[in-house]
């Protein structure tokens, strides 16, 4: 019985393929298993966390931005406290944190935020730039903001500069 180069080629994918098939087949009902008898339940309601905080910045302009809109958010099922925000400002390895204490001369912190309503604060980037002026070769710049029991909330980072 002789075949043809193309033959084997031909039948040797089909065998891995088959073999792939029946590899994921049995893992995938495996890590079922694993799970439980509720195994995975496919649902496209996020699941609602008792207290949860949701920050975006976002940027004046693409680039060397001066204002930067900071929006929190509580996207959980009760009021949240919220300690004051912490800046950081990053570059490379090196990172600078700085804690805003007042808005506008006034203490506002901690903030209440009941449920799905949002806090929008404007952050003007250059009296940072003034007193520290190192950071404007910061590139990166993200907000951290603690609840009065401790759990942190982080934003995404975003781009200042590009170098």
């Amino acid at each position: 019985m002789d075949l043809s180069n193309f033959e084997l080629i031909l039948m040797k994918s089909v065998l891995v393929l088959v073999v792939l098939v029946i590899g994921f087949y049995i893992f995938n009902r495996s890590h079922t298993f694993a799970k439980g008898p509720s195994g995975k339940k496919l649902s496209f309601n996020k699941k609602t966390k008792p207290f949860s905080a949701e920050i975006n910045l976002y940027k004046s302009s693409r680039i060397n931005p001066t204002n930067i809109e900071m929006v929190v958010t509580n996207t959980g099922s009760r009021e949240i406290d919220l300690h004051a925000p912490i800046l950081i400002f990053k570059r490379w390895f090196t990172s600078r944190k700085f804690k805003v204490l007042k808005v506008e001369h006034s203490e506002i912190y901690p903030i209440l935020l009941e449920k799905d309503k949002t806090y929008i604060l404007d952050i003007s980037l250059e009296q940072f730039y003034e007193t520290v002026p190192e950071l404007q070769l910061a590139c990166r710049m993200s907000v951290e903001m603690k609840d009065l029991g401790g759990k942190r909330f982080k934003s995404k980072t975003i781009r200042l500069k590009w170098f």
